[in-house]
């Protein structure tokens, strides 16, 4: 029997967890550091759990991002059951990891994440699938459970949305640098 989940160990280690990093990142590209964290937890338990079921002639990273898309999308369901906590109940105090470090050096800009925020979560799981991940449009298809048309679809909606969003935050910052200057040669 130890043995067997010797193999099995070995076999998770070997796999699944060196797609660690990458199912970190993209769990921080969707919410803040602590719910990326309790995500990816969830994500590996579950990846541990099922792992009996995997086939190992799959796309293991593809397989953890759909697990990833089950317990994000269940885990908004549970957040509007529950009660938000008040400041004072919070942890002041944010454990720090050291291997994190080696996860965020490859975040995203904050202006692309402020921008990819505001775009509805369908269509920026896919847009961050397809073009930070480089899953084929099949392998999205299996992780978000739709028809390749509808990954095809979200990905060209997603991507036109994040670029209006980040061109009209570029005019904002230009009319902000406008009135600046404006200012600054009002006052000579």
């Amino acid at each position: 029997m130890r043995l067997l989940q010797r193999g099995r160990t070995k076999r998770f280690e070997a796999v699944a967890v060196p797609h660690l990093a990458d199912v970190y990142r993209f769990a921080r590209q969707l919410e803040n550091e602590q719910r990326a964290q309790d995500l990816v937890q969830e994500t590996y338990l579950r990846a541990w759990k099922y792992f009996d079921s995997f086939r190992p002639e799959t796309n293991c990273r593809a397989w953890l991002f759909r697990i990833l898309h089950n317990v994000w999308r269940d885990a908004g369901q549970r957040a509007r059951l529950e009660i938000p906590l008040t400041e004072k109940e919070e942890t002041l105090i944010e454990p720090y990891y050291d291997w994190e470090d080696e996860f965020l050096k490859n975040e995203l800009s904050m202006e692309l994440e402020r921008a990819l925020s505001q775009v509805p979560a369908l269509y920026r799981w896919a847009i961050l699938l397809a073009d930070v991940e480089e899953l084929s449009y099949q392998e999205i298809a299996h992780v978000m459970n739709c028809p390749i048309g509808t990954v095809m679809s979200r990905i060209n909606r997603g991507r036109r949305t994040l670029a209006r969003l980040l061109r009209s935050r570029d005019a904002e910052l230009i009319k902000e640098l406008d009135e600046i200057k404006d200012e600054s040669t009002r006052s000579i």
